[in-house]
């Protein structure tokens, strides 16, 4: 089997049926466009094939078309009733999905331009997925007058030949359309109608255009007039993107590498400071800044969209091409629908991050909570890789923890999993901020340690670093610190015996403290565990760079490109 080189263009196929989606994520398709009745043009597929090939499908990103019926683009009411349905539909369906999942819809008014009041709707309908308007776009009254409409309403991308007939009869439309959306960082251009193995490498250099969309269908060898999608024709359209691919003899799967330019942003928000970085297809930070967090949530919000386009335009100066962000952040974080339902240091509520991002950079967003995004990372690349059931403990200014179980992370129904500050270990305890009594994070965490130390007659505003080194010498510092880890044996006494971690990791500030933390903490663990061994402890090897590489992570994912890091190298990720 040959080696897989490098795609200048990510690749779409149109599929029609679970065993056409499962060829075209096998040979290493970036994107599948799911329809039915693809003699009418394609329209919406039933629930039942939907569900199957988001299950199924472990690579490619899948978008769904959602189009009543065949025929014109002009709807009425009642049908954008239904399409608003069914994309409800989809989005519940899309939890299970293992890829990034959009919706591809389009709406026409009957005098040949785009059904604004229509779309609005639909696009509030699917958010917080992507959107692609089909090929409706072709059969607009004025092609570029349309592409503005749908960038002002915020779809993510166009499929287009660039108006009736082939691609490649409308190569110089397609180029201009290609500038345009460059210049104003959106809609992307998905280069559509007759694209094969043929003709590819001549319509990407004629149009300076990144994303391709291919229909590679036979004649079905059941010999009953039904066709199939062919996956020899999609390996040969992938070579003709980068040279050659795995041949199918069942051995191995390749895995599609975006273009060599290609980069994301990352960016992990705290309740201060804001770190964002440009990381590269290896793994590797190739711009890194840090500013301030606001004072509002608003003025936060402004610096985000501030730091994350200076990146961009810097990355862009220099030649890489932005595919896609990905961002982590405190609070009750909805990752699925892409809000930050609330995030009491960012006095943010209900924030739809990925949206507000997705309008503001012009490429596709994931969002993370950021413990539990260090506690993925960690996994992949650090402490706990390779292990299935492990628990990430950030010891800071309070205490969180990403739960893995099973390889996956545990969110929880509202989404607040992990909140393991705020279990309360100590009856009847000391009064903790959230309002309970006893709480972990009063004992040990960056902001418990250095209150109780004053509040014990310690030297005032000296914080948990400046503590640690007093143990032996002062007997407050000695006090405070044995019940912290007193509480924080407690604590993970609780977490194994419910979890069954087979090991548990140890971030953030405190976790700096080293053996004077782990050392008694592994004996009082231990020893609170009467019938069973105590899961192994070790501290974090990504330390505070695990929420930056997290959101990475989420960002190739965002960009259908989620098997990307699966090749990135720990001294990479940590350059």
């Amino acid at each position: 089997m040959s080696a897989a080189t490098i795609p200048s263009a990510l690749a779409e196929i149109c599929v029609d049926d679970l065993e056409g989606a499962l060829s075209a994520d096998r040979v290493g398709a970036h994107r599948i466009e799911l329809c039915a009745n693809l003699g009418e043009g394609g329209t919406t597929p039933s629930m039942g094939l939907i569900m199957s090939v988001f299950r199924a499908v472990t690579h490619a990103g899948v978008q769904v078309i959602v189009r009543p019926r065949g025929g014109d683009f002009v709807y009425s009411h009642e049908e954008i009733d239904v399409m608003c349905a069914d994309i409800s539909a989809i989005a519940d369906a899309a939890t299970h999905a293992a890829t990034p999942v959009g919706v591809v819809l389009g709406a026409l008014t009957p005098s040949g331009d785009v059904d604004v009041t229509a779309m609005s709707r639909l696009l509030a309908a699917a958010a917080p997925l992507s959107v692609t308007f089909h090929k409706a776009f072709d059969v607009t009254a004025d092609l570029f007058a349309a592409f503005d409409v749908l960038r002002d309403l915020g779809v993510s991308r166009v499929l287009t030949s660039g108006g009736p007939g082939a691609a490649a009869d409308n190569l110089h439309t397609l180029a201009e359309l290609v500038r345009l959306s460059e210049m104003e960082r959106s809609p992307i251009v998905l280069v559509g109608g007759s694209v094969r193995p043929a003709n590819v490498r001549s319509i990407l250099a004629a149009t300076g255009a990144h994303e391709v969309h291919a229909r590679l269908q036979d004649p079905s060898p059941r010999g009953d007039g039904t066709l199939r999608t062919n996956p020899d024709s999609i390996a040969e359209l992938l070579a003709e993107l980068g040279g050659s691919v795995p041949t199918l003899d069942g051995s191995a799967q390749p895995t599609p590498t975006p273009p060599a330019s290609s980069v994301v942003l990352a960016l992990d928000i705290g309740g201060t400071n804001l770190k964002a970085a440009v990381v590269n297809a290896a793994g590797r930070s190739i711009d890194i800044r840090s500013v301030s967090a606001g004072a509002t949530g608003d003025e936060s919000l402004e610096r985000i969209v501030e730091l994350l386009t200076g990146l961009r335009v810097s990355a862009e100066a220099a030649g890489h091409t932005v595919v896609g962000a990905g961002v982590v952040t405190p609070g009750m974080v909805d990752a699925q629908n892409g809000i930050v339902r609330y995030a009491s240091s960012l006095d943010w509520t209900n924030v739809p991050l990925r949206s507000l991002l997705a309008t503001a950079l012009g490429v596709p967003v994931q969002i993370g909570h950021d413990v539990r995004s260090s506690g993925f990372a960690e996994s992949l690349f650090g402490a706990s890789a390779g292990v299935d059931n492990s628990v990430l403990v950030a010891i800071g200014t309070g205490v969180a923890a990403s739960i893995r179980s099973g390889g996956h992370s545990v969110v929880g129904a509202i989404t607040t999993a992990g909140e393991l500050g705020h279990i309360p270990v100590i009856p009847d305890g000391e009064l903790c901020s959230c309002g309970q009594r006893g709480c972990l994070e009063v004992y040990l965490s960056g902001a418990g340690l250095a209150r109780r130390y004053a509040a014990l007659g310690g030297q005032e505003g000296l914080d948990a670093a400046a503590i640690v080194p007093r143990l032996g010498s002062d007997p407050i510092a000695d006090r405070v610190w044995a019940d912290g880890v007193h509480a924080f044996a407690l604590g993970l006494t609780s977490l194994t015996l419910l979890i069954d971690p087979t090991m548990i990791v140890l971030g953030g500030g405190v976790s700096r403290a080293g053996d004077r933390l782990l050392a008694p903490l592994r004996v009082a663990l231990s020893e609170s565990l009467a019938w069973r061994d105590a899961p192994e402890i070790r501290v974090s090897e990504l330390g505070t760079s695990g929420g930056r590489i997290g959101a990475a992570v989420l960002a190739f994912r965002a960009a259908g490109l989620g098997q990307v890091p699966e090749s990135w190298l720990v001294a990479d990720v940590l350059a």
